[in-house]
């Protein structure tokens, strides 16, 4: 439980902010990587949200879980020219600082450089978060006010994101051959046995990205796809930004009678580019939204990613995102209901009855 965690925290002199919402809930912003650790309703079940590694904080690993933030494309930030694949320490854990903190709001930052594999760019990136607690949003809809929500938990948040993009001078370099792109990515860790639902515009089969194997038990609907994630294999699945809705959520089990329902909206310009492409379609420019599947290789977690549109990195800019998550814990037929309502597909999973 959050308490547990919290404990954690305090005992490795880990920096962090506690938010609570309005019905109880909680948050725990951890200002090492700058990100949500953890997200609990009042008197969940432990790890009912995120993916959490203890491990990893101990050791000052970047893989700690939660709701983190990276850019891409992932090939040019995270390998060499010899396709050797490592995060950036100071990306992730980076120096975060704690700028401000609420009982409810958390404010953190970060400067950092990065190189660009393909031009051999660098540039300078300032990232700052805003963290804030969510009323939940069945509770504010009038039209929803005669269903009964009573058994169902709840908690959310809030997350803007700020980015300002430097080109770092380098002496000789050819200010032309500086080309690139830089979107800010979210990445949200979660336990392995759920299914990853992602409402489309009509019936889009993903792209796959990489995989181990193909997976050969996701299912594809009018209104969008169902992605069991868990297993022994690795894979990404990707949805590009004309088909994406600007939503998804993960569902699963807790035990016999309760599930488990994370939701996040996001923003999409179908116009935009998104250029975070697999290592054979280096003109891909229109993968907005993804699902990663660990396989039990890295920790035994699934991941639910979005990108921002892309900044050219050959001269200044800024740009921002948002985006809000909603945490549902209770009945098992009353997350079905919730899922349905919130993310507009039917029969969300066939295996949660």
């Amino acid at each position: 439980m959050t308490e547990t965690r919290e404990a954690h925290l305090k005992q490795l002199g880990e920096p962090y902010v506690k938010l609570t919402g309005e019905e109880g809930g909680t948050l725990l912003v951890l200002v090492r990587g700058g990100r949500v650790h953890d997200m609990s309703v009042t008197g969940g079940q432990a790890g009912a949200s995120f993916w959490t590694n203890p491990a990893a904080l101990e050791a000052g690993g970047w893989n700690t879980g939660g709701d983190r933030t990276w850019v891409s494309p992932e090939i040019e930030y995270f390998t060499d020219s010899a396709g050797s694949y490592a995060i950036p320490p100071q990306l992730d854990p980076g120096r975060w600082t704690l700028v401000s903190s609420t009982g409810s709001e958390a404010l953190v930052r970060m400067t950092c450089e990065l190189p660009y594999r393909a031009s051999a760019a660098r540039i300078r990136l300032d990232l700052e978060k805003r963290f804030a607690a969510l009323p939940n949003p069945l509770r504010l809809n009038a039209s929803l006010a005669a269903r009964d929500w009573t058994s169902v938990r709840y908690v959310g948040y809030d997350v803007q994101t700020e980015l300002e993009l430097t080109p770092v001078a380098q002496e000789g370099s050819d200010a032309r051959a500086n080309s690139g792109y830089c979107s800010l990515w979210s990445i949200m860790q979660v336990p392995a046995g759920g299914v990853a639902l992602v409402p489309t515009r009509g019936p889009v089969a993903p792209m796959t990205m990489f995989a181990q194997r193909e997976p050969d038990d996701i299912a594809t609907t009018a209104g969008g796809v169902r992605i069991p994630c868990g297993g022994s294999y690795s894979f990404k699945l990707s949805f590009d930004a004309v088909a994406s809705t600007g939503r998804y959520g993960y569902l699963r089990r807790l035990g016999a009678s309760e599930s488990s329902l994370v939701v996040r909206q996001f923003r999409v310009n179908p116009a935009g580019l998104y250029p975070d492409y697999p290592p054979d379609r280096p003109d891909y420019l229109g993968s907005c939204m993804q699902v990663y599947n660990d396989g039990g290789h890295l920790g035994g977690f699934a991941e639910l990613e979005y990108q921002s549109p892309a900044l050219p990195i050959d001269r200044p800019g800024r740009t921002n995102d948002a985006s809000q998550v909603f945490h549902f814990t209770g009945p098992t037929k009353k997350i079905r209901e919730i899922a349905e309502l919130l993310l507009g597909m039917d029969d969300v999973s066939p295996d949660l009855s």
